[in-house]
């Protein structure tokens, strides 16, 4: 577990950034910078399905827990446990629409990560450790793998099935390595970076009704049992190991009223956004 005190200096100033897509403020000439969480990612990461995604999507509850919780001040002061109350935080995730298909790897490198890349060389390489951008989550991986994989498993476990479930597979790791690479080598050692898993919602959406739908589901993020076949939860862990990541395990914390469900084969309810919000306070110890 990455270390989870750091030495931040009292601030004098107070900056919130909130929304779905939202740009990272520049602080003026008078006015500190303040440290930052930094959600990028999919629909998940946007609180789709809440019923106000601004304060019940995981995202904005994690940073109220992270203002509580996340020791920001000197280690010296009285005050040290008291929470990181000026921590501010910039959410880049969206949803897809008409006019943009939903997030996966590439579009989180082609759309958020400069973004994210610019914010991290202004904040965390600079001389000033007091404005770093001190936590990163990152929700991706769902949007690149479960349309290929219905679309050919559907009918069974058929080798197309398995061929299209390893293509996949490798293609979701080389994307998501790419993404998760230039993050902590822009964050530097120090920074927080948690990656979040998907609990299915198969079972609670029309899906359900299909012969064998659950069972692929599961296959898809957990991959097979057996080990022989990874899913999207496997690639998410390994990269996350190779760059010094952890990983918020939300599969297996959802169930029945956790989904939005019927045709959306997709998106959690607020009460299922709090349980992703307690497998991210879980990777970061919050």
């Amino acid at each position: 577990m990455r270390r989870f005190k750091k030495t931040i200096g009292m601030l004098a100033a107070s900056l919130l950034v909130t929304g779905l897509i939202a740009a990272p403020a520049v602080a003026g000439a008078d006015e500190p910078a303040l440290p930052i969480y930094l959600a990028l990612g999919d629909s998940w990461a946007a609180g789709e399905g809440a019923t106000d995604p601004a304060t019940e999507g995981y995202v904005p509850q994690l940073f109220a827990a992270l203002q509580r919780d996340l020791d920001c001040l000197p280690a010296t002061s009285d005050n040290a446990a008291d929470g990181c109350k000026h921590l501010s935080l910039i959410n880049l995730g969206r949803s897809g629409d008409a006019e943009h298909p939903g997030v996966t790897a590439p579009i989180v490198a082609a759309e958020q990560l400069p973004t994210a890349l610019a914010l991290l060389g202004e904040r965390n390489q600079d001389a000033n450790p007091r404005n770093n951008v001190e936590v990163i989550t990152l929700h991706v991986g769902g949007n690149d793998v479960t349309g290929p994989a219905i679309a050919a498993c559907i009918e069974g476990f058929n080798e197309g099935c398995i061929v299209t479930l390893i293509t996949e597979m490798a293609t979701l790791q080389a994307d998501l390595r790419n993404v998760v690479g230039q993050l902590r080598e822009a964050a530097g050692p120090d920074t927080i970076i948690v990656l979040g898993t998907y609990a299915s919602p198969v079972p609670y959406c029309y899906l359900g009704g299909i012969p064998g739908a659950d069972q692929l589901g599961a296959v898809v993020l957990e991959g097979t049992p057996d080990g022989s076949l990874d899913g999207i939860h496997d690639v998410v862990r390994r990269v996350a190991a190779e760059y010094d990541a952890e990983v918020a395990e939300v599969f297996g914390h959802l169930g029945d009223g956790d989904f939005v469900g019927g045709s959306d084969c997709l998106h959690p309810t607020s009460a299922g956004y709090d349980h992703v919000t307690g497998a991210f306070r879980a990777a970061i110890g919050s």
